[in-house]
């Protein structure tokens, strides 16, 4: 199947834009429950603690004045987290044309470390370079999301009073809010939430960071090939050889991607179906799936 190229303004998406308009909408207009949810912020420091954060460091963060209340992040972690494709191409996401180019040009200037990579993960320099158009636009999409804001918020949800708060507010918008499934997931993405952010952490700790000062997508997800803490911290490799592995790090990104991809069962002479098995696990979505295997022909096709 080829794949068909769409204009920069050919959105199409009427979820895509009322998207945007709630998260704009909501942060224009933010709603004060952080500061009914003492319960909450107790509660998450004593998981943290349990999970071996240090005391004093898990008290200082949850208390921290740059925490806020985003209800904007628990709406978009439940109901427009999964990659949606187009009226024109539903199967598809949103290609910009100049992104192939790019991605030429970028396999061009990475070489030699695309090639290494080949060679030592049998995971090509065209797929190494189409999950990070998708995840980040090789490295140059804006992080515009406080990480461990979003985790808070997330995992908040384990405070009923919380998510009662959530669901007076949006349900009439948002009708799922009430609905058993809608509420066992907000609590299962809660459990991973406060998961992640004891992760997340313990990157920021490695690399002697602060932890407020990471900046990644919505869903949690850090670096240019956005990976979760978990697992980067279960895969992540130091790429550039510098005794640092690093999520922010391209190289190390990259280095990081083609170990995953490899742990997965990629490899450049798998069959199509294996191929697209380790795709999905990278996302659980078949659109995500999909949009990756077109980028990756594509480029091959140079």
């Amino acid at each position: 199947m080829d794949i068909i190229l769409l204009n920069q303004g050919d959105w199409g998406l009427k979820r895509t834009i009322t998207c945007y308009l709630i998260m704009m909408i909501l942060l224009l207009f933010p709603v004060k429950l952080w500061a009914g949810c003492e319960l909450s912020r107790q509660f998450i420091e004593e998981r943290l603690v349990d999970k071996g954060m240090d005391k004093s460091q898990a008290q200082s963060m949850i208390n921290d004045s740059r925490i806020s209340t985003q209800p904007d992040i628990v709406i978009m972690n439940l109901f427009y987290s999964t990659p949606r494709g187009t009226e024109k191409q539903p199967e598809i996401m949103l290609i910009d044309p100049r992104s192939i180019k790019r991605g030429r040009i970028f396999i061009k200037e990475n070489k030699e470390s695309l090639s290494s990579l080949n060679k030592r993960f049998g995971t090509s320099p065209q797929i190494i370079t189409a999950i990070l158009i998708v995840e980040s636009k090789l490295g140059n999409y804006p992080m515009r999301y406080n990480v461990v804001t979003a985790y808070i918020n997330l995992a908040s949800l384990l405070d009923p009073d919380y998510l009662g708060e959530i669901q007076k507010r949006y349900a009439g918008e948002y009708p799922q809010l009430n609905e058993e499934d809608t509420i066992k997931r907000a609590q299962s993405k809660a459990q991973w939430a406060l998961d992640e952010l004891y992760h997340l952490v313990y990157i920021a700790n490695e690399l002697k960071i602060d932890p407020l000062s990471i900046m990644g997508s919505f869903a949690g997800a850090i670096g240019p090939a956005q990976f979760i803490p978990s697992t980067f911290r279960s895969y992540g490799i130091d790429g550039d050889e510098d005794g640092i592995c690093n999520p922010f790090n391209m190289k190390d990104a990259k280095a990081s991607i083609g170990h995953y991809l490899k742990s997965l069962g990629w490899s450049e002479d798998a069959t199509l179906e294996i191929k697209r098995k380790a795709i999905w696990h990278y996302n659980h979505s078949q659109v995500y799936v999909n949009t990756i295997m077109l980028l990756y022909d594509e480029l091959i096709r140079e």
